[in-house]
């Protein structure tokens, strides 16, 4: 494994529009990081990448990057069908993974990641940022201490807007799914910590004209957890002007988050009970830099990432329950 000291060196592959708006600039602002290398498949694109914030390396090669010394972790944000490989490459030389979502397209994928890095004793996280909300933090500690009772229902849409794909995310072979492996696994994985429990049951139903190439664009998902509470689910990246709400029912009152399920806008929270209805304002965070802080936090004190490898796992575990119930017809149980 690459010893790393008081800063985490950092290696990115592929530096998309999201890398350059999100998590490149994060690495250049936290203090615990160092922005060291970039990997593209075009030497001028990694040039200019590297000019443009900072980078003392630019490659071609993944390879190449992975033999610098100075790359003590690597951040992937390539299409998801390379992600396992790409994780798994990584692990083998010895570098800490953060792997952008999902893990891998199916479970076999997200295993295989997920033991490579157990297996080389690095750490892997996976980057779920909507579960570092302040909201989401809040609302799992409320219902934890039982504020609004024993949850029964919860109903919330996570949707980007009407989008249409002409690139790899079209095509379910480089993208798995569409609209779950795209804004879907992050509600997925924010339920699993606002309620303490994991989905045993899911029924699913896809668009049938999907506006995309040949991948979803609007899943409507039923899933029942351990626990017994039941969960309606809306994701999708077509509905124009959607309403990014969360409604959380208990038998003592009721949460209620607007504009809440996407990281990127502010949002309101009201929680009514018995003693009445409180309001309260939250202000859209840099969701991207609290994950990647919280990742390079872990690495650097030897904590378990939050989210980790095993979250992956869990959430292609609960995808492919989900893609076999739309494809079937039919309830599915999951599979862990």
């Amino acid at each position: 494994m690459t010893e790393v000291g008081e800063r985490l060196g950092w290696g990115i592959i592929g530096i998309g529009n999201i890398v350059r708006s999100t998590m490149a600039p994060a690495m250049v602002v936290e203090p615990a990081c160092d922005l060291v290398a970039a990997v593209s498949r075009d030497q001028g694109r990694a040039d200019d990448f590297a000019r443009g914030f900072g980078a003392r390396f630019a490659y071609t090669d993944y390879d190449e990057m992975l033999a610098n010394p100075e790359v003590h972790a690597v951040f992937i944000a390539t299409p998801n069908v390379f992600h396992a490989d790409q994780v798994v490459a990584a692990a083998r030389a010895g570098k800490h993974v953060f792997c952008d979502k999902p893990l891998g397209i199916n479970v076999a994928d997200a295993r295989r990641a997920l033991d490579a890095c157990e297996s080389a004793g690095v750490s892997l996280g996976v980057n779920f940022h909507n579960r570092h909300l302040p909201w989401v933090r809040d609302v799992s500690r409320l219902i934890a201490e039982g504020t609004i009772g024993d949850v029964r229902v919860v109903q919330l849409q996570v949707a980007s807007g009407p989008r249409h794909y002409d690139n790899w995310r079209a095509d379910p072979v480089m993208a798995g799914l569409g609209s779950v492996h795209n804004v879907g696994v992050h509600g997925l994985d924010f339920l699993r910590v606002l309620l303490h429990s994991d989905p045993v049951e899911v029924i699913a139903m896809f668009d049938r004209a999907p506006g995309s190439g040949e991948v979803e664009m609007l899943a409507l998902i039923q899933l029942r957890f351990e626990n017994g509470v039941m969960v309606q689910y809306n994701a999708n990246e077509t509905l124009r002007d959607p309403l990014n709400d969360i409604v959380i029912y208990g038998t003592q009152g009721r949460v209620v988050g607007r504009s809440f399920t996407r990281s990127r806008s502010d949002g309101e929270l009201a929680i009514l009970t018995d003693a009445g209805e409180t309001t309260n304002r939250y202000p859209a965070p840099e969701a991207h830099r609290l994950s990647l802080a919280a990742f390079t936090k872990a690495v650097l004190s030897g904590e378990e990432p939050n989210a980790s490898g095993l979250d992956g796992l869990r959430s292609a575990q609960v995808c492919e329950a989900i893609e076999r119930s739309a494809r079937e017809g039919q309830l599915v149980e999951v599979v862990y």
